[in-house]
């Protein structure tokens, strides 16, 4: 990687580029035996890009000893450098990085030999964030047996953290929708951007990638979801099911939204030409919403759509088709407060409840 300059091209050392998804580029300073720096969204010309590269380089961390052999540490640097670590997603692999390293840190000079379930018990236990700490040691405790670098697995008789009680992303009311569409008027990303995550019910990793190649000529936009690899069908232009017909509007509004940009792009959500990436997507609604005095978020939009397709009567099965929910169990919370709803209006369960299984592609 280089730069122009008078004399030619110049070299940046160490210089990395990654190529997302959706085309955008993300530059990082990668030295070998330390931590990747990101650098900004800049193109490598710009002054202020090469002041933080300039930076980044002066900044030079210690080399890390080298791990003895035997120990935790040499141990979590082969599974860091696996193949099975290396495949994971990238957000997904950033976390267990950070976990991974905390480990390292906290037992790095003990023999790997020597751990037991107790240990990964009481380090997830206390580790800031629990759940995600008794992970990581749960992938390296796999991998370690699998490679048989461990004669067994000490890590699968650990005691797994208990989950905090949380009410997630709550589902947007149609007051909340009334009044973000009062604030963001036809023509403006925010609208457009709510409109679709609105309708779609999509996850917003993917929200930012579905667009008009995605519809086929049935009317249906179908698109491979990146979390699950399962496809989710939404009904785009076709006749709107029995239970969706009441949601007409919804889908006008959506259309209408996405018209009044008046850009054409291989994604709805384009900006300046590029695939906006989702924590910009996600970032993007927040804000508007919270301007809208809503203080919702992306998801809970998809969680919306969910909960509006379960009280028109849809069954798990559909629902999930929509959304692209993996499994049943997923969902039926859904369905079944929609019933609670129906039986204390009078209206009673008209839908039988299929058995809980995960949906089949």
């Amino acid at each position: 990687m280089g730069r122009q300059g008078r004399g030619g091209t110049v070299t940046l050392k160490h210089l990395h580029t990654v190529r997302k998804p959706g085309g955008r580029l993300y530059r990082y300073l990668r030295r070998p035996g330390q931590p990747l720096v990101r650098l900004p969204d800049l193109p490598p010309e710009h002054p202020d890009f090469l002041a933080a590269y300039a930076a980044a380089m002066r900044a030079s961390p210690e080399r890390r000893a080298a791990a003895a052999p035997g120990s935790m540490a040499a141990l979590v640097e082969a599974c860091l450098a696996s193949p099975p670590y290396l495949a994971c997603r990238p957000g997904y692999r950033a976390l267990l990085r950070r976990h991974l390293d905390a480990i390292r840190e906290a037992f790095g000079a003990l023999p790997a030999s020597g751990l037991r379930d107790r240990h990964v018990t009481a380090d997830a236990h206390k580790a800031s964030d629990p759940i995600a700490r008794f992970k990581a040691w749960r992938f390296l405790g796999r991998w370690a047996r699998r490679a048989g670098l461990l004669p067994s697995d000490p890590t699968k008789a650990a005691e797994a953290p208990p989950r905090a009680a949380t009410l997630g992303h709550e589902p947007w009311t149609e007051d909340e929708l009334a009044a973000y569409r009062a604030r963001w008027p036809m023509g403006t990303v925010a609208r457009a951007a709510m409109e679709l995550m609105h309708w779609t019910g999509a996850r917003i990793g993917d929200g930012v990638l579905v667009g008009p190649q995605h519809v086929g000529r049935d009317g249906v936009l179908a698109f491979r979801q990146s979390k699950t690899g399962d496809v989710a069908y939404v009904p785009w232009t076709c006749a709107l099911p029995d239970y969706a017909r009441a949601m007409k509007r919804d889908r006008a509004l959506m259309h209408e939204a996405l018209a009044a940009l008046g850009r054409e792009h291989l994604t709805f959500l384009a900006a300046h030409g590029q695939t906006r990436s989702d924590k910009a997507l996600g970032t993007l609604i927040v804000k508007a919403a919270r301007a809208a005095g809503v203080r919702k978020s992306a998801h809970g939009l998809r969680k919306s759509r969910a909960k509006a397709l379960a009280e028109a009567g849809a069954t798990a099965h559909q629902i999930a088709a929509w959304t692209g929910h993996k499994s049943l169990r997923e969902v039926q919370h859904y369905t079944e407060s929609a019933d609670r709803r129906r039986a204390v209006q009078g209206a009673g369960s008209k839908r039988s409840r299929p058995k809980l299984q995960t949906v089949q592609k």
